[in-house]
């Protein structure tokens, strides 16, 4: 961490530092563009890259990249973000209360792969262009020898639900127009398919990438980093979150706990019943 906002502030720098907006009586400007010339032009793709990374997208990367926000905008209350949105709205919370509920669940575990996914592609990308001799195909069977040993999962690959996930192949023929077009490399999605292929080759079986692994890709052809990835996550994911919420406050429900009030679903596993020394209770 760097200094304290009170020791920079004193040695003469400004509170906030920003080179994402400046606000002034009657103008805005958007990352040196004011912001009424963005309004009506961009989309929604466009503008959060303008914002998350200081430039432009064309027209189709911008599509690629909205593609990513709707494909990963809902998964049901099988989602523990949904859930725990759809169970806040039940408590009776203010309705943004309900969507943070379900924005806060996303995480490391929950939200978290493709940030990890695209830390992995980056790292490999640094490694191959440090040494131009060295495959792709060795340089991801290094990368996944270390994982191994430090018994990391491969982020991206693997659904416990989907085996044939109709988002993933969405997403790659999208993907792969736009590197036919020159628009983007390719150089990630050949990347992904590599560590997928690979581990199935030494897992001996059948292994899918997931939306987590492709939208990785997609999200480092374009350069966004990967720290920004879960970001962009609850960005895509909040639009589900949202309706569920709604959706839950519409059907008037009190109190829906995690699971049903059943005694096959919630077990006591604490000391037996036992009760306090009667000379400790006068």
């Amino acid at each position: 961490m760097g200094r304290s906002a009170l020791d920079a502030y004193s040695n003469g720098a400004v509170w906030w530092d920003t080179q994402i907006s400046g606000i002034q009586k009657n103008e805005i400007i958007i990352r040196g563009y004011p912001i009424e010339e963005l309004i009506g032009t961009l989309s929604y793709s466009q503008m959060l890259y303008l914002l998350l990374c200081g430039e432009v997208l064309s027209d189709k990367k911008a599509r690629l990249l909205e593609s990513v926000l709707v494909a990963g905008a809902d998964h049901g209350p099988r989602a523990p973000s949904i859930a725990a949105a759809r169970m806040a709205a039940t408590c009776g919370i203010s309705f943004n209360s309900c969507v943070a509920t379900g924005i806060n669940v996303l995480g490391d575990i929950h939200g978290g792969a493709a940030e990890k996914a695209m830390k992995l592609f980056y790292q490999t990308n640094t490694l191959l262009a440090a040494d131009p001799n060295k495959s792709l195909s060795e340089v991801v069977a290094q990368q996944l020898d270390l994982l191994q040993q430090s018994g990391e999962k491969l982020a991206g690959i693997g659904h416990q639900l989907h085996d044939d996930d109709p988002r993933i192949k969405r997403l790659y023929a999208l993907a792969e127009a736009l590197v036919e077009e020159g628009e983007i490399s390719g150089t990630y999605l050949r990347m992904a398919e590599e560590f997928r292929s690979q581990l199935a080759e030494r897992k001996k079986r059948k292994l899918t990438m997931n939306i987590d692994g492709v939208a990785a890709a997609i999200q480092c052809e374009l350069a966004i980093p990967a720290e920004a990835a879960k970001g962009v996550f609850a960005l895509s994911r909040g639009m589900g979150i949202v309706a569920h919420a709604f959706e839950e406050l519409q059907n008037q429900v009190l109190i829906k706990g995690p699971c049903p009030n059943r005694d096959d679903l919630v077990r006591y596993s604490g000391p037996a019943l036992r009760h306090l020394d009667p000379a400790d209770r006068e």
